[in-house]
């Protein structure tokens, strides 16, 4: 579930070892080692160039924390400025930076450390056209039978009701039939996607079901009615989602087995990094603690040898390569490191301010490792906070 090769020895920015290149090329590697692989803010204006032109394509609503979406018009725009072929997306996420490179035409190779990041960018990225239909998931709800399964023995009373905790084990189970690895992971994709809409903040490091449970429909707070939609309205919403961002390309996104970043290669012509960022001010939660329970999904029979039951919301501790990307005494060694593994490529470093190392010292850095250093700053509201959020990124190119 979480393997990495410390050897580096993945295919390089040319191989496609990994590319979607259909089932007989996914079912043999991009599911590697598994069982199976509305943000409601205010719109912000993005200015561009006028002279750039690019069409980014459809890029699917999600609700996970720190996606680029509201970002990407802005940032293609900076990316069009500069000349490049292969594409290196090293924290992938949710995969909207990678698509939208992709639909320019580059040639992308995505990586993320989190097997549920690896199975959204296998359902996204695909050049196919999606394998599931609407019919196709009344089908596969109707073989649905609910049960009192792993889900509803460890679970009980955290994320999900009862009956909502017994419907996701049938679910679990129907999935482990499935075959085709393209297909499997549209809907565990799906899955996911509706089990972050009906979590409050879509989150899982908190034993929060009683926000949900004790909220109606006349509260100012959340979004009772997205919580109390059953999983399959939102799985066919979700599906929706992935038919509108399907479309081919010149190039099959290639998606590497879940690597830790400073063991990937070197030698793509654009780099793109949005690590996690370290506050100066309060300890961070990592994504593993925010995305246990979709980790579980995604790798169902080794999800009790990994939980830690002394918790109360019965998170998965985060491997060795995940601590040391959210650690305030390693992290600026290992990013400096990653930036300079790179440092013959245009790397482009999305960052925020009031984190740890600084922005300045972080472009003093790429002032001393490239010939040319660009910084960009943009504002960002979010919906549960007054403060503006400065976004930034920063390009260097030798």
């Amino acid at each position: 579930m979480f393997k990495t090769d410390s050897r580096g020895s993945h295919e390089g920015p040319h191989g496609d070892a990994l590319s979607l290149r259909g089932e007989s090329n996914a079912s043999a590697s991009l599911i590697t080692g598994t069982d199976f692989p509305c943000l409601d803010i205010r719109k912000t204006k993005i200015a561009l160039n006028s002279a750039v032109n690019h069409d980014k394509g459809y890029l699917p609503l999600t609700r996970y924390y720190g996606s680029k979406r509201r970002l990407v018009d802005w940032m293609v725009g900076e990316f069009q400025k500069y000349e490049f072929q292969t594409a290196l997306d090293v924290f992938g996420g949710t995969s909207t930076v990678s698509l939208a490179l992709k639909n320019l035409g580059k040639q992308v190779t995505y990586n993320d450390i989190l097997e549920s990041n690896r199975v959204t960018a296998t359902a996204l990225l695909s050049n196919q056209p999606c394998l599931t239909s609407q019919d196709d998931l009344e089908d596969f709800f109707s073989k649905i039978i609910p049960e009192h399964g792993f889900v509803s023995e460890y679970f009980n009373g955290i994320y999900y009701t009862s009956e909502e905790n017994n419907w996701l084990d049938g679910a679990i189970n129907e999935l482990s039939k499935i075959k085709n690895t393209l297909r499997k992971c549209e809907i565990l994709y799906c899955l996911m996607q509706a089990c972050l809409q009906k979590r409050p903040f879509n989150l899982f490091h908190r034993k929060n079901l009683h926000l949900r449970q004790n909220n109606t429909r006349d509260t100012k707070f959340g979004n009772w009615a997205t919580w109390e939609k059953p999983f399959s309205v939102l799985i066919h919403r979700a599906l929706g989602e992935i038919i509108k961002a399907r479309q081919p390309a010149k190039y099959d996104p290639i998606i590497l087995p879940c690597t830790d970043a400073i063991a990937l290669p070197s030698g793509y012509d654009f780099v793109y990094l949005d690590p996690p960022y370290i506050p100066l001010r309060k300890q961070d939660i990592s994504y593993m603690d925010r995305y246990h329970f979709l980790e579980g999904l995604c790798n169902p029979s080794q999800w009790k040898d990994k939980i830690d039951l002394a918790k109360i919301n019965r998170p998965i501790p985060c491997p060795e390569d995940m601590s040391k990307w959210i650690s305030k005494v390693q992290f600026k060694d290992h990013l400096f490191t990653l930036i300079e593994k790179h440092k013959g490529s245009t790397v482009c470093l999305s960052y925020v301010h009031d984190a740890y190392p600084g922005v300045q010292e972080i472009k003093s850095f790429f002032s001393t490792t490239f010939r040319h250093t660009v910084l960009l700053e943009h504002d960002v509201p979010h919906a549960l906070s007054k403060k503006t959020k400065k976004e930034i990124i920063l390009i260097g190119r030798s």
